[in-house]
């Protein structure tokens, strides 16, 4: 970990390679069966992770495309060897994930805004701490999740699992009406969206001492809001059912934030209220549809939270914007 460092363009795998170096070194292989039922609603029983050999040097249906920095030379993704990881059939069991602990209250600011300069510009301003509780960080050391962080490096740290979260200047300016590229952008950041509940996502990919590229759900325990620190920061990975709107039961999913080139984020049904799966979406995990944005239904491109890897966003059909200022501050969480 480097927690004096703000981010930077096309950083994000030399300085996520810290938190995930010698993850090769705890992996240990687990067996066990899941439901494959799920509308949408609540936790689905399982993530469907991307298998060895999936790439990542193009865009593509269920993958994730980074931008080439620092000449890294994985091309592909390793399927993690975790207890919770099932290689028969590439299903992470959210029932066998040791879930970090805890239910730490901070303070939350976030503010969404239209520009005064450019009424064309939506506005998003905060400390990066989301409006719900998260797990205890540094992560307790009698908690079974703390092996998997206790011997990975921490710039400035004992270890990765002793990094706290920490609130930070968070101001991302997005267009109001973004508009579709006619070729995808890579990602160039780990930064890829700020949630509606003032904290952001991460990209998909966990590099380790080797350079190899990991589903982040499938390789490390995260809290009960699918998040966790990085350089103090906290960040989400995929969809938090129990920590974000869900919406009705059977009904199309709510706005849950916007992503890096404007469009917005949603949950996983879709209008006739049933789960959209990878087969569904293009190849940055995103479809044109009719969903509410800017207060009126609409037919435009979006983002799908599902759990299919990569759960998320795996690359950007607009224009990236890259955050204006995400410098961490001093301060320190406090348990309630």
């Amino acid at each position: 970990m480097m927690p004096n460092r703000s981010f930077r363009r096309g950083r994000w795998a030399a300085r996520s390679l810290t938190l995930v170096a010698g993850l090769t070194a705890l992996v240990v292989l687990g067996s066990t069966s899941a439901n494959a039922c799920w509308d949408g609603s609540g936790a689905p029983p399982f993530l469907r992770t991307a298998p060895t050999g999936t790439p990542i040097d193009a865009p593509a249906k269920g993958t994730i495309w980074p931008c080439p920095v620092y000449g890294i030379p994985a091309t592909q993704i390793t399927l993690a060897e975790t207890p919770w990881v099932q290689d028969n059939d590439n299903k992470v069991v959210l029932s066998k994930i040791p879930t970090v602990p805890g239910a730490v209250r901070m303070k939350s600011a976030f503010t969404i805004m239209q520009s005064t300069t450019t009424p064309t510009t939506r506005r998003l301003t905060g400390n990066g701490i989301p409006d719900h509780r998260i797990g205890t960080f540094p992560i307790p050391r009698r908690s079974a999740a703390y092996k998997y962080y206790e011997a990975l490096p921490a710039e400035g740290y004992a270890n990765a699992a002793e990094i706290p979260v920490a609130p930070y200047r968070l101001r991302v300016d997005l267009p109001r009406r973004p508009k579709m590229s006619a070729q995808p952008h890579c990602i160039p950041d780990l930064l890829t969206g700020v949630a509606l509940t003032g904290a952001v996502w991460h990209i998909e990919a966990a590099p380790d001492s080797l350079l190899n590229i990991y589903d982040p759900n499938a390789a490390l325990p995260t809290d009960r809001c699918f998040g966790h620190p990085y350089n103090t920061e906290y960040h989400y990975h995929g969809y938090s059912w129990k920590c974000m709107k869900q919406g009705k039961p059977g009904k199309r999913s709510p706005l849950l934030g916007y992503a890096m080139d404007g469009f917005g984020v949603y949950g996983p049904r879709g209008a006739n209220g049933k789960v959209i799966t990878n087969a569904q979406l293009d190849e940055c995990h995103g479809r044109v549809g009719r969903v509410r944005f800017n207060g009126k239904m609409q037919r435009i491109y979006h983002y799908v939270l599902n759990n299919e890897y990569p759960y998320s966003i795996g690359c950007f059909r607009g224009k990236p914007h890259m955050p204006a200022d995400t410098a961490p501050t001093t301060a320190m969480p406090t348990a309630q």
